[in-house]
């Protein structure tokens, strides 16, 4: 098994990392406890859950329509029902969609209550477990009356007690969604870590094909990469932003109907949007748009959008980033060979360009 520290003083943590661990994991987890567990996880893990007087369980569907407040309204009443206080521990097993909305319920019930998070897709265990973040969507009304999700404007930093996460569980997804948390890899890789993108590159057959060994690498070099961040910046006061990279354009695209793309897909995307951003500002050298799309597509992720959304409209949602401060677009871009910068400056006709290379119209 491998671990990750996360460095936060008293509020310090480990990730733990390994192969069939989550059950004897979850078996020992201590007192008063409330699961939520994804829906699609509870039959994996069969008579583990026991509920009893201190342990109490509920599952949840997870998706984005479903990471509303109303999920974390259930989780309270749930825990209410039960006879819970802020002596119970809330265990959030699944994906990042359960993971934020369990974050979420943990940091406000009772004003806030132990949390462990057990992550249970390759996206949630190299980034949406790590750090704190919990957060729901908002429903917003576009200019032509319809409505669409606002990407996790609500939300608070809760961090948990421990992170536990059991590659096994990788085997139980379909390609699509363990391609999804291969993007968030690659973004790690951007970062300054040529070493994981040369890792990544290298093993890209055995990724696809959930070797579990390899696996258990990726997972925790991933990990680290986040884990040295977050503990240097805790509340994204400056140095992890950059984790946003290609994420502004990504949470634009992700809400649109028309173009049906998970999180992974819209950050893939949004990765290559970031890329030629970079090459119009003279930021990146010639062929680094190229080598970007040429992994991405090695791992089966799209470059670019399917249907063509207007240029004008992507940059209205946008807009509404949360990273934005007054009035101004902040954008997380790649620089030089593997690093990243966070800009303001950057005018619209840039980003329109870097839209259209992407598939906008």
């Amino acid at each position: 098994m491998n671990c990750v520290q996360i460095e936060l003083g008293d509020r310090s943590y480990e990730m733990q990392i390994g192969c069939c661990i989550l059950k004897e994991m979850l078996c020992d987890v201590q007192g008063r406890a409330m699961f939520v567990v994804d829906d699609n996880v509870m039959p994996l893990l069969g008579d583990t859950l026991s509920v009893d007087d201190e342990r109490s369980l509920m599952t949840m569907f997870a998706s984005e329509t479903n990471k509303m407040m109303g999920s974390v309204e259930k989780i309270w009443d749930a825990m209410l029902d039960a006879g819970h206080d802020r002596a119970t521990t809330l265990v959030a097993v699944g994906g990042g969609i359960v993971g934020d909305v369990g974050g979420f319920a943990a940091a406000t019930f009772m004003r806030g209550v132990p949390l462990i998070q057990v992550p249970t897709t390759l996206l949630a265990m190299v980034d949406a477990s790590i750090g704190g973040k919990t957060g729901v969507n908002t429903t917003r009304t576009r200019s032509d009356g319809s409505e669409i999700l606002g990407k996790n404007l609500a939300g608070a930093f809760w961090q948990p007690k421990k992170v536990i996460a059991d590659v096994q569980m990788l085997q139980s997804l379909d390609a699509r969604q363990l391609r999804c948390g291969l993007a968030e890899c690659v973004k790690h890789a951007m970062l300054g870590n040529p070493a994981l993108l040369a890792f990544i590159e290298a093993n890209a057959e055995s990724i696809l094909d959930c070797e579990l060994k390899v696996m258990e690498e990726l997972v925790f070099r991933s990990a680290s990469i986040k884990a040295k961040v977050v503990s240097r910046d805790e509340r994204e006061g400056g140095e992890r932003a950059l984790l946003n990279l290609g994420h502004t354009f990504a949470h634009a695209m992700e809400p649109m109907p028309a173009l049906g793309l998970l999180h992974g897909e819209a950050v893939s995307i949004g990765l290559v949007a970031a890329a030629n951003c970079s090459e119009a500002l003279g930021l990146v050298r010639d062929g680094f748009v190229d080598r970007t799309r040429e992994v991405l597509s090695k791992l089966g992720l799209p470059v670019r959008m399917q249907t063509a959304i207007p240029t004008t409209e992507c940059i209205t949602m946008m807009q509404l980033d949360k990273k934005n401060r007054d009035g101004k677009m902040r954008l997380v871009l790649p620089e030089g060979d593997c690093g990243a910068v966070i800009t303001e400056d950057v005018d619209l006709e840039t980003i329109s360009l870097a839209l259209l290379a992407v598939g906008a119209c």
